[in-house]
């Protein structure tokens, strides 16, 4: 590091994906470019995290003189003692090797997270990609140690190899990798021969941000609550025309129009009935004024729907909660608003002349729509009575920021953000992250993504996702014919090896929610196959949400069907599925393995599925055939194990082993039952 004119100047050269491609890197208070003499090109800089800054350029292999330029001087990279000098400007000066194989092409970009990826002060990641055709084998050394990085995945026509959690004293470190043709490094040069200047970095300024996830969260059990549907504690605060609660779902109203009187008291009510399940926290669809029963045409963000209660009944919920050591979720809805809202009411009535036409989208005046379609404004999947707000509009922001300090109470886990890729990226990288952790940084931020969420988390935006790439998988496998293992094992893992590994544990893994048919439905109402799929909820790698009334059996179909009334009289019950539940929630609770543990698949043969889970001392096994007829498969393992659900002692010692058929065995080794 050197100061010139109150900057910090630091250079790294990286070999980039195509052709002999090089990566300037460097610190800087004022946007530095980078010129290349031979080239007689300047190339602009891209400003990574703490004053960091990158560009990129193929080149031929040779030799380049290249410096730094800013508005306010030009200097060469003090670090590089390859020095040449030219009217009397000093330059920097770099070989640009051919490595055959390689083509220059193996990289490590410190200003990604795939090849960088910071927990804390202590912990890291590394990683290096290369091309899919080039075998080699690649080791890190840091510390003085050396440690190898494993094959992860290919994405597009690379592959990545990556070192497990490595907990570091000094971020100094090169790479060695080995070939066919022998062995080269990568250093913050690029390819050489022999290592010359490591990657070096201070802990207190990288390019890319540390990020972790708060403990409470990894592994942690919750429970989805739709509020209009769970509990009617206070008939007094009912809405007009309430329909009874125990109304057959066939004929009942269940769309956003009908109601039945659901409350925040009705959840209280029921707060023993969460505990003795064992759940960690509490997921709440929305709770905010709104016309409808699931509150997602949001009129006042600042109140409590007076259906529903109001704040010192809330406080009474985030008070029961945080003595349970349970926490809360809210759902925050902030890509639309509701129609009559505050500012939009203001914008139909006043038009042009309403302070809040930058609030919203709005096509021409006057506001029009037709039945339930908007017609000169954007609504959400052109929704009337949910007009989409402009996200990065300040007054709009200020908003908000009310809301969320409102909420920065005992209690809060986090919020559930809506839609949350058709809001405005920015809202959530400059806004709203910032200020929730600046506030609480034991919040968790979970995004509605039913896709690849790979560019969500990334430490800017959002902590977790709704799992649903789990949840296609688990479907895929369990329910639908040829019920393949391997299939299973490739969905998932397309995320867990694409991923940031600090995120695994607490993603949310669902079966089901508010927008989907209910699991037991998706089940085609067999118990066996549903037993199945929530053992494999309860024992990966993730945190399982529980939808409300799965827990006891309960049906339906799509929105609004999955919606109705919770049933509380227990005698309709199906009491061997509330008993399951339970008796995974309570292997979760008394494995730490299962919450906070490693992940690795033992077989997937066929319709067998088995993987193991283990952390220190404590293992669990798990083998699934969920066919209609009896698997085999070799395991790996051998010894006595005790199967958790039956008590019974399942041994292995050598050859092929039986699973029958809608089989889920949960087993941990003989020596080790709790």
């Amino acid at each position: 590091m050197m100061l010139v004119k109150k900057m910090m100047i630091i250079l790294f050269l990286t070999v980039m994906t195509l052709g002999c491609g090089v990566s300037f890197l460097t610190t800087s208070e004022s946007t530095p470019s980078v010129v290349v003499m031979e080239k007689s090109m300047t190339l602009e800089m891209m400003r990574l995290e703490n004053d960091w800054w990158t560009a990129e350029v193929s080149l031929e292999p040779g030799r380049y003189r290249y410096y730094f330029t800013t508005e306010e001087s030009s200097f060469p990279d003090e670090r590089n003692d390859e020095k040449s000098y030219e009217n009397e400007r000093e330059m920097s000066v770099m070989i640009v090797e051919d490595f055959e194989v390689l083509h220059d092409s193996v990289r490590h970009s410190v200003g990604d997270r795939d090849y960088l990826n910071p927990i804390n002060h202590d912990e890291y990641y590394f990683a290096v990609s290369a091309p899919t055709d080039v075998p080699f084998e690649a080791k890190i050394v840091i510390d003085g140690e050396r440690y190898p990085l494993e094959y992860l995945r290919d994405f597009g026509n690379q592959s990545f190899y990556r070192t497990e959690r490595l907990s570091v004293e000094e971020l100094e470190y090169y790479f060695e990798i080995q070939t066919d043709s022998g062995l080269v490094f990568l250093d913050s040069l690029g390819l050489c021969r022999k290592p010359r200047i490591p990657y070096c970095f201070s802990k207190e300024s990288l390019p890319i941000s540390y990020f972790d996830l708060p403990d409470w969260s990894k592994g942690a059990t919750y429970y989805q609550i739709f509020p209009e549907r769970f509990a009617n504690g206070d008939p007094r605060n009912d809405p007009p025309n309430v329909q009874e609660w125990n109304a057959d779902p066939d004929y009942a109203n269940l769309g956003g129009d009908g109601f039945f009187g659901g409350d925040l008291k009705g959840i209280l009510d029921h707060f023993d009935h969460l505990l003795e399940l064992g759940v960690d926290a509490i997921y709440l669809n929305p709770i905010f004024e709104s016309p409808s029963s699931h509150k997602y045409d949001t009129e006042d963000y600042l109140k409590i729907d007076d259906n529903f209660g109001d704040d010192q009944l809330f406080e009474e919920l985030l008070t029961a909660a945080n003595d349970s050591d349970v926490k809360i979720i809210l759902d925050g809805v902030f890509n639309h608003t509701g129609y009559d809202f505050f500012a939009f009411k203001d914008l139909r009535e006043r038009g042009e002349e309403s302070p809040y036409v930058d609030w919203y989208f709005v096509k021409r005046f006057p506001i029009r729509k037709v039945q339930d379609r908007a017609m000169t404004y954007v609504g959400w999947n052109g929704y009337a009575y949910m007009p989409k707000i402009n996200a990065l509009n300040k007054d709009w922001q200020s908003y908000v920021e009310r809301l969320v300090r409102k909420y920065d109470c005992d209690g809060i886990g986090g919020w559930r953000l809506d839609v949350a890729t058709e809001v405005d990226p920015l809202f959530w990288t400059d806004f709203f992250r910032p200020l929730l952790k600046s506030l609480d940084d034991e919040m968790i931020l979970v995004a509605e993504f039913w896709g690849d969420a790979r560019s969500l988390l990334r430490g800017k935006s959002f902590d977790s996702v709704m799992n649903y790439p789990f949840k296609d998988a688990v479907v895929e496998y369990v329910f639908r014919a040829g019920n393949s293992a391997a299939k299973f094992a490739a969905m998932t893992n397309l995320y867990l090896n694409a991923y940031p590994p600090q995120t695994l544990h607490s993603l949310w893994n669902i079966l089901d929610s508010h927008d989907t048919e209910r699991i037991l439905t998706l089940a085609f109402n067999q118990i066996d196959l549903m037993k199945i799929a929530v053992a494999l909820q309860m024992t990966f790698i993730g945190s399982p949400v529980i939808y409300y009334g799965d827990e006891i059996g309960m049906k339906g179909g799509r929105d609004p069907e999955n919606r109705a009334p919770m049933i509380w009289d227990e005698e309709r019950w199906n009491h061997d599925v509330h008993d399951f539940y339970k008796a995974l929630l309570d292997l979760r609770r008394s494995h730490e393995s299962i919450r906070t543990g490693e992940y690795e698949v033992i077989a997937a043969e066929g319709p067998v599925f088995s993987f193991r889970r283990w952390k220190a001392t404590d293992e669990v096994i798990v083998i699934t055939n969920p066919s209609r007829e009896a698997a085999f498969f070799s395991p790996s393992m051998e010894g006595e194990f005790t199967e958790y659900l039956t008590g019974e002692t399942i041994s292995f010692f050598g050859g092929e082993i039986k699973v029958p058929p809608l089989t889920v065995w949960i087993l941990t080794p003989r020596d080790s039952v709790n």
